[in-house]
């Protein structure tokens, strides 16, 4: 008898029979469930003025130029977060009417509504970061939670004065989302406007504008 014959004739049974079983062993188990989809929220996005409008002017710089600067940068962060996605009322150096930035917010079926302008003052003396309320919402509206969020944040990433989270009279309150007006500076101050013209501050700013809406979301979406 030719025993290695033999010996190589059960080792080939063996390593069929374990492959079998290993194949019906694996057939016969549940695979585990797909987790499930990260929930994605609308962020719409709102460079404040432009075209005909071109808001604060100071020398050769204009407001609606930062305001799409900054709004560009924030765009970019909100899109490389799997859970949030931008929608921008302008892309371009366009007049957009007040009441077309709503539409275009409320038709993306946006979240919130997040306006970005760059303040100024009849003075040198006034300056810091602000951020806007409609007064038409009560106190215990969620832009008040969305706008406290973002000012705080912006403030921490920054190091810019605090100059609060206040009221005033704004076409925000057109729409029923919690929407907000960020003051991210002011061109009247010659050290804040080197500032908001620096593309490395204007990062900071979009980063703490971002934290302050992850920290909104978190808010107002808890995680189970």
């Amino acid at each position: 008898m030719n025993w290695k014959r033999v010996f190589a004739a059960a080792g080939v049974l063996c390593l069929i029979g374990g492959g079998a079983y290993v194949l019906v062993t694996l057939l016969g188990r549940t695979p585990p469930p797909e987790p499930p989809p990260l929930p994605t929220y609308h962020v719409a996005i709102d460079a404040g003025h432009g075209g005909r409008d071109p808001g604060a002017v100071v020398g050769d710089v204009l407001e609606k130029d930062l305001n799409l600067q900054i709004v560009q940068r924030l765009k970019a962060l909100i899109d490389a977060d799997p859970t949030l996605s931008a929608k921008m009322t302008r892309t371009l150096d366009i007049f957009v009417s007040l009441e077309d930035r709503i539409r275009i917010a409320e038709e993306a079926g946006a979240t919130i509504y997040v306006s970005v302008h760059v303040n100024s003052y009849q003075t040198e003396e006034a300056y810091g970061v602000e951020t806007i309320v409609s007064d038409a919402r009560p106190l215990d509206d969620d832009s008040w939670v969305l706008g406290e969020l973002i000012q705080a944040a912006v403030v921490r990433a920054t190091g810019a004065r605090n100059r609060g989270t206040r009221s005033q009279e704004s076409y925000t309150q057109r729409t029923k989302m919690p929407a907000v007006s960020v003051e991210v500076g002011y061109l009247s101050h010659p050290e804040e406007r080197e500032k908001l013209l620096d593309p490395a501050y204007q990062e900071l700013l979009a980063g703490g504008i971002l934290e302050g809406i992850r920290e909104f979301i978190g808010y107002k979406f808890p995680s189970p």
